[in-house]
């Protein structure tokens, strides 16, 4: 099916919805030149004018009219056209590149001054951050030391009261225990003096020589007879049984030879004359020395002494 025919309103429309190129413009001046000669000549050969000059004449108006002229008008109409057509076209893009560098200059001027700018709030926030922490650490480190230091504190108070406790518990046991001795010492007091002293044991009276007043209380510490002949040949040794014997050298007296002889006083107040008195305390320092005569005797026998 063919197309439907497009009246002028839409071939107008067309026109003015395409701009032509000067190259286009010049062929079309060209086209519609020759088009106009043409009809020139076919209305002249229409006509009843004498067929045998009329087309050539026709022909040659028509050329001499529009060919040389509106050619050479027409091209040069268009050169000027597209001359300054492509004069503003070049001015145009001159001044887009022109817009478009100094737009370009700006937005890296921005961009600098934009990332300058970022550069600096971060710096800023870093730099805040940081003192924040900085101020954490120390406000924590001033808080661990607050919590030492009372601590410390409460553990101080505390042992001092423990220690002032102590010490009164210290204080007031000693005081109870003054106490208590003090009330011991009174009731000894108060028995001792409900209570009669026992009278002093009556010394025996030994009597005969001093070898027999010996034997004679050899049982009193736990002897028997068995016991004798170490003690016998012990003092004959020393002193040779006599009462009166003293050592020139060392001073010892009596028949123990006690050293110094003063020591017998222990027994009685005659121990300078009382045989019984000397053995008596001869056996006593024997007892508590050595156990027994035979043990004293031997110890003698090994150093020369007992």
């Amino acid at each position: 099916m063919s197309p439907a025919p497009t009246t002028d309103d839409q071939q107008a429309r067309h026109a003015r919805g395409r701009r032509m190129s000067p190259a286009a413009m010049a062929v079309t001046a060209s086209i519609a030149a020759g088009s106009l000669g043409l009809a020139t000549y076919a209305a002249t050969a229409g006509s009843g004018a004498p067929q045998a000059d009329a087309p050539n004449e026709a022909l040659r108006a028509s050329v001499g009219q529009f060919s040389p002229t509106v050619a050479a008008d027409a091209v040069a109409a268009l050169s000027d056209a597209a001359a300054n057509e492509s004069s503003g076209m070049f001015a145009e893009v001159r001044q887009m590149r022109e817009d478009q560098a100094a737009a370009l200059g700006l937005s890296t001027g921005m961009r600098d001054r934009s990332l300058s700018t970022v550069q600096d709030a971060a710096d800023a926030v870093a730099q805040e951050r940081a003192e924040k922490r900085r101020a954490e650490a120390e406000k924590a480190a001033r808080e661990a030391a607050e919590r030492a230091a009372a601590e410390q504190a409460a553990a101080d108070a505390a042992a001092a009261e423990q220690a002032a406790a102590d010490a009164a518990a210290a204080e007031q046991a000693a005081a109870e225990r003054a106490a208590e001795q003090e009330q011991a010492a009174s009731r000894d007091q108060a028995r001792q003096a409900v209570q009669p002293q026992p009278e002093p044991a009556a010394q025996p009276v030994y009597s005969g020589d001093s070898r027999s007043i010996a034997q004679s209380m050899l049982g009193s510490y736990g002897w028997g007879m068995d016991q004798w002949g170490c003690l016998d040949s012990l003092w004959q040794k020393e002193s040779g049984w006599n009462h009166t014997a003293m050592n020139p050298s060392s001073g010892a007296y009596g028949i123990p030879q006690s050293l110094p002889g003063s020591k017998m006083a222990s027994a009685g107040a005659d121990w300078q004359t009382n045989p019984a008195t000397q053995i008596q305390w001869g056996l006593g320092y024997i007892s508590g020395r050595y156990g027994s005569p035979c043990a004293a005797w031997a110890h003698s026998q090994a150093v020369n002494w007992y």
